[in-house]
C-alpha cells in the first residue's frame, strides 16, 4: 500500500512500501508520476479537462475528514489532488487498481472550501477530471468522542455496568438500529455508561434523562469538565425529552413502559433486566440481562420515494397526517438545518425531496443530506459534482430512493448510495451506444428493478442565475422538453440490463409506471436520432406522437394511441395514473387540457380542458393532484373517472409559485399573503404556516406520518421568510409528567 502527500516542491513526505527492490523501484515509478501529475494540476494556467469519465462524490465522515469516492471509464492507478486553491498542493492515491476509488483525506480545516482534481495515467498520457470542489460549511458531522473504556477513564464505581456495556453488546445493538445517527435516550439508572459507551461507538446525540434535578447537575457538571458535554452528551429532565422521538432508548425493566413513548416510529428499547410481561414477547437477547425490542414501523408508513410520491406521479403517497386538514392541527416536531446556503436559490424549480424508511433526503446546490425523519438529526451528506438539474417542470426528478437505497443520476450513470450511511456504493453505467456521448435522465425504483433513460448529452436544465432561470416563461428557452432517446431497465440486485426500449424521443416528464405498465409520450420522428440534443421544442414534439405503454417487465409495447394536436405554446406536458387508466397534462392557451387512456387498451376515456387562475407565478404549469377518484388543479376539481368538472372557483386564492400537494383531507399550496398554506377539502377553507415558504416547485411533501419542509425558501425577495427546514406531525395531548412517590423522592415519568 502505498499513501503519499506531496509538497509544492514535489518531496514525498510520507510513503509507506516493502523493502523489496522491485516496490522500491515502483515507488520511485509512483513519485515521479505523482510528482508530474502536481506539476500539471498546479499550473493555473491549464484548461478545465474534458470530461474525462471521471464519477466522484465527497462523503463528510467527521469535522475534519471525508472521503473521496470515484469512479473511473477506464481500470488503473488512481490519485487525487487537493487544496485550498487551484494550485492544490496534496495528493493522495488509491490503493485500487480497477475502475472504482476511494481515498480519506484527514486534517481537514472547518468552514473551508476545497478544491480537487481526479488523475489517472492511460497509454501513457495523464487523464484528468475538470477541477471539483467540496465545501467544509456543509460538514454537519459530529464530532468525535474519546473512547470512556480506555482505562485511563474508567470509573471503578461503574465497573459492574461496565460489564454490561461490553464492546460486544454494542456490536450486536448497533447492526439493530436503523442507522447509527439521531438521538439516544438513557434513563438516569442506566445513564453513566450507557451514555457515554453510545456517544463513544456511534454518531447519536445522547440524552441521560433524569428525575433528580441533583443527579442532572453531576452529569452535567462530570461531561462539561471532561470537555464532551453538549452536542454529543447531554442531561436532560426527564419531562422535557419529547415523545417519539428517540432512535434509540436505554431504560431498565421497571421503565420500560413509560420509556416506550419516547420511541420514534423507526426506534428500538433496550431493557437492562428481564422485560416485564406487559411489555411484550418480542424481545432479543443482546447479552446476559440484555434485551432489545425493535419497534421499527417505517415499513407500514406512506414513502414520498419519488418526485412526485411515487412513479405513478399522482403527486398524493397516502399519507393523510392523521386526518390533519387545518395548519393548527399540526405542530413542530423538530427545525434546523439545512438553511438556505446549503441549497440554490429558490427560484429554478429543483427536484423535490424524498422521505422513505424514517430518512428525509434533500437536495442542494451539488450536494445532499439524509435526516432522521422523526427528530430532524442529520444523518450524512454528500458533496456531488454535476448532481444539479433544474426546471423539472419540463424534465423529471434526477433521484429516486426505497428504504435500503438512494438511487442519485448524474452524467451518464447512476450513483447508488447506502441510505443509512450516505456511502457510496457503486454505479449503473448507460448500455452501449449511450455510455459515451449521453446522460441519465429518468430514474425510478420497483421491488425489483431499476428504470432509467438516455438523453443526450448537455441537454439537461442546469443554469439557476437570473430571472431566465425562473423558467416561468412560456418561450421555448423555458419550455422546451427533455426527451430521452432509450428506456431501459436494469435488475435492481445484480445491475443488468434487463430490457432496453429504443425510440425517436420520449418527453420524459411524462414517463409514469403503475404495476407492470410503463406509460409515457413517444415523438415520432427518425430524424430526431440523429440531432445533437435532447432539448425539444413543442413544434418538434407534437407534430406526431402517441402515448405508449410498455410492459414493465419485459419492455415490449402492449398499446399505442396517437396524441391529440397540441398546440405550439404548449407550456407544459405531465403523465400521472392509477389502476386503471393513464392521464395526460399539458397546459397552453390559458388552459389545463387532461386526456384519459384506459390502462388496458389505451382507448381513450374522457378529455377536459378547464382555465388558468392566472398566466403567472406557476399558476399555468401546475402538476395536477389526483387523489381519492379526484384531479385537483387549482381552481378547480374534477371527478378522475369521468372528467367532469365537480366543483371550480375553489381551492383558496392561490399566490406565488409552486405546485400543489395532496394530503389526503387537504390540499397543501402557497395561498392568501404567500406562505405554505393547506386548504380543507371538507370544509372549504384556507389555514397556514405563518411565514413559511417552500420552493417555486415542490419541496414540502407529505410521507412518514409527517409533513416536511426542508428548507428550499432562500433567496425569495417577497417577504421575511423562516430559512430553515421543519418536521410537522400531528398534534398530541399535552404531556404531563407524573409525580411519584419512591427511594431518593425520585419523580417518575407516565402519562
Amino acid at each position: 500500500m502505498y499513501s503519499m502527500v506531496f509538497a509544492a516542491d514535489f518531496s514525498p513526505v510520507r510513503l509507506m512500501s516493502s523493502k523489496t527492490s522491485l516496490c522500491c523501484l515502483q515507488v520511485r515509478i509512483v513519485a515521479v508520476l505523482s510528482a508530474l501529475f502536481l506539476i500539471v494540476l498546479m499550473q493555473s494556467q491549464v484548461a478545465l479537462a474534458k470530461d474525462a469519465g471521471f464519477r466522484a462524490g465527497v462523503r463528510f465522515l467527521d469535522p475534519t475528514s471525508a472521503e473521496v469516492r470515484w469512479e473511473s471509464a477506464q481500470a488503473g492507478p488512481s490519485s487525487v489532488a487537493f487544496g485550498l486553491t487551484r494550485k492544490l498542493g496534496e495528493i493522495v492515491e488509491s490503493v485500487e487498481n480497477g475502475t472504482s476509488h476511494r481515498v480519506v483525506l484527514n486534517d481537514l480545516k472547518l468552514g473551508q472550501t476545497y478544491y480537487y482534481r481526479i488523475g489517472t495515467t492511460q497509454n501513457g498520457k495523464l487523464l484528468l477530471s475538470p477541477f471539483f470542489e467540496f465545501d467544509m460549511r456543509m460538514n454537519y458531522a459530529p464530532p468525535l468522542l474519546p473512547s470512556f473504556r480506555d482505562p485511563a477513564n474508567r470509573d471503578p464505581a461503574n465497573a459492574v455496568a461496565d460489564g454490561l456495556v461490553s464492546d460486544d453488546i454494542l456490536d450486536v445493538l448497533i447492526k439493530q438500529l436503523n442507522h447509527a445517527g439521531g438521538f439516544a435516550v438513557v434513563s438516569q439508572e442506566q445513564s453513566k455508561s450507557w451514555a457515554e459507551a453510545l456517544a463513544a461507538r456511534t454518531a447519536m446525540t445522547v440524552i441521560a434523562s433524569c428525575w433528580d434535578e441533583a443527579e442532572m447537575l453531576r452529569l452535567r457538571k462530570q461531561w462539561y469538565e471532561a470537555g464532551v458535554y453538549g452536542v454529543r452528551l447531554t442531561a436532560q429532565q426527564a419531562g422535557d425529552v419529547p415523545e417519539d422521538f428517540a432512535n434509540l432508548v436505554i431504560c431498565s425493566a421497571s421503565k420500560v413502559g413509560e420509556c416506550k413513548r419516547l420511541v420514534a416510529k423507526s426506534g428500538a428499547i433496550v431493557c437492562v433486566g428481564k422485560p416485564p410481561s406487559e411489555s411484550g414477547s418480542e424481545w432479543t437477547a443482546l447479552g446476559p440481562d440484555v434485551w432489545l425490542q425493535n419497534l421499527n414501523k417505517v415499513s407500514e408508513l406512506a414513502e414520498w420515494g419519488h418526485q412526485y410520491g411515487s412513479p405513478a406521479n399522482q403527486s398524493f403517497a397516502g399519507e393523510s397526517l392523521g386526518g390533519a386538514d387545518e395548519a393548527g392541527e399540526l405542530e413542530v416536531r423538530w427545525l434546523g438545518r439545512p438553511g438556505a446556503d446549503f441549497g440554490i436559490d429558490r427560484n429554478p424549480r429543483m427536484p423535490a425531496p424524498l422521505a422513505v424508511g424514517g430518512r428525509l433526503f434533500h437536495q442542494g446546490m451539488n450536494r445532499m443530506v439524509a435526516l432522521d425523519a422523526f427528530n430532524g438529526a442529520i444523518l450524512w451528506s454528500l458533496e456531488i459534482p454535476d448532481l444539479r438539474r433544474v426546471n423539472i417542470p419540463r424534465d423529471c426528478g434526477n433521484w429516486c430512493a426505497d428504504r435500503d437505497r438512494v438511487y442519485a443520476a448524474t452524467h451518464n450513470c447512476l450513483w447508488i448510495i447506502d441510505a443509512a450511511t450516505g456511502e457510496m456504493l457503486n454505479t449503473l453505467r448507460l448500455p452501449g451506444p449511450f455510455d459515451a456521448e449521453h446522460e441519465w435522465g429518468f430514474v425510478a425504483v420497483t421491488d425489483d428493478m431499476v428504470v432509467g433513460s438516455a438523453v443526450k448529452g448537455e441537454s439537461i436544465y442546469e443554469d439557476y442565475w437570473q430571472k431566465a432561470a425562473w423558467y416561468d416563461g412560456k418561450d421555448d428557452a423555458a419550455t422546451a422538453k427533455i426527451c430521452a432517446d432509450s428506456i431501459i431497465a436494469y435488475d435492481k440486485k445484480y445491475g443488468d440490463v434487463l430490457w432496453q426500449y429504443d425510440m425517436d424521443a420520449g418527453v420524459q416528464a411524462t414517463i409514469t409506471i403503475v404495476k407492470d405498465s410503463i406509460y409515457f409520450v413517444e415523438v415520432n420522428d427518425p430524424k430526431l436520432r440523429s440531432s445533437k440534443s435532447g432539448k425539444l421544442t413543442n413544434q418538434q414534439i407534437w407534430k406526431d406522437a402517441s402515448v405508449v405503454c410498455l410492459d414493465r417487465k419485459t419492455g415490449k409495447p402492449r398499446w399505442k394511441k396517437p396524441v391529440a394536436a397540441q398546440a405550439a405554446d404548449q407550456v407544459v406536458a405531465f403523465g400521472l395514473a392509477d389502476d386503471d387508466q393513464f392521464v395526460l397534462q399539458s397546459s397552453s392557451g390559458n388552459q389545463f387540457h387532461f386526456a384519459s387512456y384506459a390502462a388496458g387498451n389505451g382507448e381513450p376515456l374522457w378529455s377536459r380542458d378547464v382555465n388558468w387562475p392566472e398566466n403567472h407565478h406557476g399558476a399555468h404549469m401546475q402538476h395536477a393532484v389526483l387523489m381519492g377518484g379526484k384531479l385537483f388543479v387549482q381552481p378547480h376539481i374534477l371527478d378522475a373517472t369521468t372528467g367532469e368538472t365537480i366543483q371550480t372557483g375553489t381551492l383558496g386564492k392561490r399566490r406565488g409559485c409552486a405546485t400543489p400537494i395532496g394530503t389526503g383531507e387537504a390540499i397543501l399550496y402557497r395561498g392568501g399573503t404567500g406562505p405554505l398554506s393547506l386548504w380543507s377539502i371538507e370544509q372549504g377553507k384556507r389555514t397556514e404556516f405563518t411565514r413559511l415558504r417552500p420552493s417555486c416547485w415542490l419541496s414540502t411533501i407529505p410521507a412518514q406520518g409527517m409533513l416536511f419542509s426542508p428548507e428550499a425558501g432562500g433567496g425569495c425577495s417577497c417577504g421575511g421568510w423562516m430559512e430553515c427546514s421543519i418536521g410537522f406531525g400531528p398534534r398530541r395531548p399535552a404531556f404531563v409528567p407524573a409525580q411519584t412517590s419512591g427511594t431518593n423522592g425520585q419523580q417518575g415519568v407516565g402519562k
